[in-house]
């Protein structure tokens, strides 16, 4: 079977998954009683993440975005208001303030990827900074991935970390 770039996806699909996609993460237990939603802001064709994060925070519920640092570091940041976001390192909106806070237990952590497989690896996009991440903070971890970017494997290395979940239309 032909392998599908996501290039190639129509803007009628990416609207359909994105809205199935976002209703499968919102009936999580997890994403319910979650305390601090981690969630990365989507750009381009990545499973979109904006309007969760503004419902989010529209109904009281406390999200935190991700800061690139130097060094391949990440930190999260609370935020109360997406027009408050700025380009950062890479060009992506991330808060500029706001409290510094680590997953706890019983948080979650919307994590993007490129493609992720049948065994919750995920492929991001190289950088490695939610491995380093996962691998220091544990929380119940998400990936969102459209089915039509689904694999049977991805290629693994020692230092990936896997989700425990990936959630597809």
């Amino acid at each position: 079977m032909k392998k599908v770039e996501i290039s190639e996806l129509s803007s009628e699909y990416i609207k359909q998954s994105d809205a199935a996609i976002a209703e499968k993460l919102r009936s999580l237990k997890e994403y319910k009683n979650a305390g601090v939603i981690f969630a990365y802001y989507s750009i381009g064709r990545e499973v979109s993440t904006n309007e969760l994060i503004s419902s989010a925070l529209r109904s009281g519920r406390r999200v935190a975005l991700p800061v690139s640092g130097e060094a391949g570091e990440m930190y999260f940041r609370l935020v109360s208001n997406v027009d408050e976001l700025i380009p950062g390192k890479f060009g992506i909106p991330e808060p500029s303030s706001g409290d510094i806070t680590n997953p706890k237990e019983n948080d979650i952590m919307i994590v993007p990827a490129l493609c992720c497989d049948r065994a919750n690896n995920r492929l991001g996009h190289g950088a490695g900074y939610y491995d380093r991440y996962l691998s220091e903070h544990k929380c119940f971890s998400v990936c969102l991935c459209r089915s039509r970017l689904l694999e049977d494997s991805v290629p693994a290395e020692s230092t990936d970390v896997r989700v425990n979940l990936v959630i597809s239309d």
